[in-house]
């Protein structure tokens, strides 16, 4: 580890937090150990970050100094955390800890990443993109607004989707997280009010509270109820909220149209800016159907201007072709493209070439997705029902995955467990603020169907023996 990295402790009260219902029956140090190694693994405790004495953190989470002083020493033998002069118990590098006891191997099966496989015809497109585009090899690469080409068939697209949309009110970036990052920097200051619904895609939580602002929760895990969310909305009276209204994840449910409307003119009428995720909003389960964009349902023009919509190529064509969009007002768009300059140069011309080539063959490429994800969703469904009858999802009508209610505060247990059966599953608090949704976990359907089936027999098998420990640490608990 680097010793020019500045040091920043955790809190033993955040780290409790953090860990929510983190202990099993008789092994509480193990339990520990491997509960930080999930936070770090998810990148909800990052490295550098010194964890808290172990006396402040034994009183706080009620336990012996014994166990933590195991648990620390534990995950310092698995190569996670160090001891480091004036600085306490660090994070170490993921690069540079030793495997975990479920580390990663060909037969594991990643239930972290909802993405879908590269679509079919990727190949063809960048020969086409070769032969008919070779003369992009002549610009100088890159820059901060996008291909005019490219600009005008994403407005195009927009426009076929019932929001008439000219070039100038699009901006390409560098995908979706890059879109929600530079627009959160731009509009919101320390200490401003910012509004998310919960749970949600975790990394834009991460990237409102990244500007220092204070992050209110809009409930949604349990589908949506209008009047909760209007009054929620207006009592925050947020300066930015995030929404995905289309396809949510992680639940895959769609707002009202109705509500759509009333939140708009809520938040808007507040002076609010909106971010509109509209990443997955095009995946629909059964038939391909055209999806209205959220901004259309905007009753008046000024309040269609102060929504930014983000939408992306990496869940539709292929994750690895780091394209996204903003949609918003020219003059917005000129802001951003200022802010933008500090921290890039702009995104790459080529993969731009295989964005516009993608996009006159969009409603193809949803309807071979529409195929793949609709009976994956289905299997998953039907597999859970016979493995596991006692979860309850929620009833998606597109996107990628499902969120599963598990009926006990178990979701960080059945995680570990899962994990040293080779499944990575991200525990739902990750969703969520810290010590929420124990009781859930996202499950998303975008894999093959007989990873799918094997994914849940192992979680099913996991989830009976959540609470016990595998032979190795039977034998580890043994020895201390």
């Amino acid at each position: 580890m680097s010793a020019s990295w500045t040091t920043q402790r955790l809190s033993a009260r955040r780290l409790t937090e953090l860990l929510g219902d983190w202990r099993g029956d008789g092994h509480g140090y193990l339990e520990l150990a491997d509960s930080v190694s999930l936070l770090v693994r998810d990148g909800r405790i990052v490295p550098g970050t010194a964890l808290p004495a172990e006396r402040p953190l034994s009183e706080a989470l009620g336990v012996s100094r014994t166990t933590v002083s195991a648990g620390y020493q534990r995950l310092r033998e698995t190569g996670v955390v160090l001891s480091r002069r004036g600085s306490g118990t660090v994070v170490r590098s993921s690069g540079a800890a030793s495997p975990e006891p479920w580390a990663a191997s060909e037969q594991d099966i990643d239930l972290s990443s909802a993405c879908p496989e590269p679509w079919s015809g990727l190949a063809e497109l960048g020969a086409r993109a070769m032969a008919e585009h070779s003369d992009a090899f002549r610009l100088v690469g890159y820059d901060t607004l996008g291909l005019p080409a490219l600009r005008a068939a994403i407005a195009e697209r927009y426009t076929l989707r019932g929001l008439p949309t000219a070039p100038e009110q699009v901006m390409v970036t560098l995908g979706a997280q890059h879109a929600i990052f530079l627009i959160a920097r731009t509009l919101l200051r320390r200490g401003d009010r910012s509004l998310i619904e919960s749970p949600s895609y975790p990394h834009a939580r991460q990237a409102l509270a990244a500007t220092g602002a204070l992050v209110a929760e809009l409930p949604v895990g349990g589908g949506y109820d209008a009047a909760s969310t209007l009054e929620i909305a207006a009592r925050t009276s947020p300066r930015l909220a995030y929404l995905i209204p289309d396809h949510h994840n992680p639940t895959g449910l769609r707002m009202p149209e109705e509500l759509k409307s009333r939140l708009i003119t809520t938040l808007a009428g507040q002076g609010a800016h909106i971010i509109a995720d509209e990443t997955t909003a095009e995946l629909a389960l059964g038939e391909p159907r055209r999806i209205a964009p959220f901004a259309a349902f905007a009753g008046q023009e000024h309040h269609q201007d102060a929504i930014l919509t983000v939408g992306s190529t990496g869940k539709t064509v292929w994750g690895g072709m780091r394209v996204g969009w903003i949609r918003a007002a020219p003059d917005l768009i000129g802001r951003l493209e200022a802010a933008r300059r500090v921290g890039d140069l702009g995104t790459g011309t080529w993969e731009q070439v295989l964005a516009m080539l993608a996009l006159e063959r969009y409603d193809t490429i949803l309807a071979e997705r529409a195929r793949q994800l609709t009976p994956r969703h289905r299997l998953l469904v039907a597999r859970l029902a016979e493995e596991l009858p006692e979860w309850t999802l929620t009833p998606a009508t597109g996107g990628i995955s499902v969120w599963a209610d598990l009926g006990a505060r178990a979701s960080t247990r059945l995680s570990r467990a899962a994990g040293r059966l080779g499944v990575q599953l991200p525990p739902g608090p990750k969703f969520g603020s810290p010590g929420t949704f124990e009781r859930f976990v996202r499950l998303p359907f975008s894999a093959p169907e007989a990873e799918i089936s094997e994914a849940v027999t192992r979680l099913a098998e996991a989830w009976r023996n959540r609470g016990e420990a595998s032979p190795s640490q039977a034998l580890s608990e043994a020895v201390i």
